[in-house]
């Protein structure tokens, strides 16, 4: 902050408080803080917000910050990842404005060069630079770095998929997330969302499935943890198993679906954050290691029962389908 008003001419030491972290300008106060600081986001109120890089907090810290600000407030974000962030744009009070390094007057012609020679490598082919290219240069929602799957997203289900079965992952105070999986080819897989929503009952569950023909009469493979919720699905007519889980399964699941092309329909918003959002656990070095965070994965858990139970590998190429009856 010190250093954008000593750039513009504005800074004076006499208006600085530097124990407290703000600065007068013109009779207004301005502040800074870290959300790390928890005292500060249920702290004092503010007319004006302005969120610095709002894709790296998290929910729960942007509304406590929000519901102490009077008048409006501006979030800045590279979008690699926008989690919470989506449901805010969608507001009919909100506006959005999209902006690329082309409208930065103020980049130097070193980063320029940097820019357009990331562009050369994503045309090349590069997954790693595609990404970063849609997110840091042309401003288009990517992935972070470090995802466990590559995905792309598609409109809907094609009309020459199979529908295969689906995956559960039971929640209460997480959601419970439901995923439809399809079939196109031999390694084309097709997912899509069809529940995400948390503090359910358990014949709410139930009626959702019923209502849709597909789920009703094809297999569902369950979060184990949860065996009282499967007799009541299959009480009730439904024909769902737990998935067997034991030491390694986590990798196993992910290593059976990296061996697929993944394709989310576009409708499958919580699991598109999710796809964008689960990565491998890194050490202090920044080199990833073979242990997943276990964040941001409650649909993409359902989809890895799915593949644990129903999708198997043949010499270590998976594309070969398991039926279990």
């Amino acid at each position: 902050m010190i250093d954008i008003l000593q750039d513009n001419g504005l800074y004076d030491e006499k208006n600085h408080n530097k124990t407290n972290n703000y600065y007068k300008l013109n009779g207004c106060t301005i502040e800074w803080f870290g959300v790390e600081d928890g005292s500060k986001l249920r702290g004092a109120r503010r007319d004006i917000l302005f969120v610095n890089e709002a894709n790296n907090i998290n929910r729960e810290a942007f509304t406590q910050l929000s519901i102490r600000t009077k008048e409006f407030i501006f979030l800045d974000y590279n979008p690699s990842h926008l989690s919470w962030i989506k449901d805010y744009i969608k507001e009919d009070k909100s506006n959005f404005v999209k902006l690329s390094y082309l409208d930065n007057e103020f980049l130097s012609s070193a980063v320029i060069e940097d820019y357009n020679a990331a562009i050369k490598k994503a045309e090349a082919g590069s997954s790693y630079w595609k990404n970063f290219v849609a997110v840091y240069v042309y401003g288009e929602e990517g992935q972070v770095d470090g995802c466990i799957y590559e995905y792309e997203k598609i409109e809907g289900v094609p009309s020459d998929a199979k529908y295969l079965g689906a995956g559960l992952d039971f929640g209460w105070n997480d959601p419970n997330a439901l995923a439809k999986i399809f079939l196109r080819g031999e390694r084309d897989l097709i997912i899509d969302e069809s529940l995400y929503k948390a503090g359910l009952l358990n014949n709410q569950i139930v009626q959702h499935i019923k209502k849709d023909v597909e789920l009703a009469h094809h297999i569902i493979v369950c979060d184990s943890a949860r065996p009282e919720i499967i007799n009541e699905l299959r009480g009730n007519g439904i024909p769902a198993k737990a998935v067997k889980k034991g030491s390694g399964s986590i990798l196993d699941g992910i290593s059976i679906l990296q061996g697929y092309n993944l394709f989310v329909t576009k409708r499958s918003e919580n699991l598109i954050n999710e796809f964008n959002s689960y990565t491998w656990e890194k050490d202090n070095d920044g080199e990833k290691l073979n242990t997943p965070i276990d964040k941001h994965n409650h649909g993409l858990d359902a989809i890895r029962y799915f593949a644990m139970d129903r999708l198997s590998s043949t010499s270590n190429n998976y594309n070969t389908l398991r039926w279990v009856s």
